[in-house]
């Protein structure tokens, strides 16, 4: 009995000792409160920030859902969802966030908002989380001038990264160039 008992304990002992330790992976550093504005080079593999951008003035309503994540060292940027007025949403495929043109930058953008402005009587603009965070950002534009400056600046980004998918979404609710440029002309 004492042989079996000794047995036993022995061979636990060494399946313990001999199974390989697991290594748990690092958490990340990357914290949406200081390292939003430099997403880009601040998140590590398997980072994901979501971000939901209201794009609605007056009678306008648009929400844009994205996700960003970091995958093998590169920055991938999908707009999960697409909501305007009461269409079905939409949904675009993940492409890779590298921009050529440096002002049309996400990141510079968040950075051109005023993050201590809080008045509630203005809606948030970017709304940032990180899914591993509690922390979540409200960037609040400030009035309806700027609003309107940045909701171009957003969808010029957008065109940037999603060329075809924002024509046809410019066609569908605006017409086609001809017609545009017809009614300034008529104005």
């Amino acid at each position: 009995m004492k042989n079996k008992k000794f047995k036993i304990l022995f061979l636990s002992l060494a399946i313990v000792l001999g199974c390989e330790q697991r290594i748990m992976p690092e958490k990340s550093g990357f914290r949406i409160a200081k390292d939003y504005t430099d997403f880009a080079h601040e998140m590590e593999n398997n980072d994901t920030l979501n971000i939901g951008v209201n794009l609605s003035m007056c009678m306008w309503e648009e929400f844009d859902r994205i996700e960003i994540t970091k995958m093998n060292d590169s920055v991938y940027l999908q707009i999960k969802e697409k909501l305007v007025m009461n269409d079905a949403p939409t949904r675009f495929p993940k492409v890779l966030y590298e921009l050529k043109n440096d002002t049309l930058n996400l990141e510079r953008m968040m950075s051109d908002f005023d993050i201590n402005y809080t008045e509630k009587i203005s809606s948030p603009f970017f709304i940032i989380t990180n899914p591993k965070e509690k922390d979540t950002i409200l960037l609040r534009s400030i009035g309806l001038g700027t609003l309107g400056v940045k909701i171009d600046r957003y969808l010029r980004l957008m065109s940037e990264l999603y060329p075809k998918e924002m024509e046809k979404r410019r066609i569908k609710y605006f017409g086609p160039p001809e017609l545009i440029e017809e009614i300034m002309e008529t104005e």
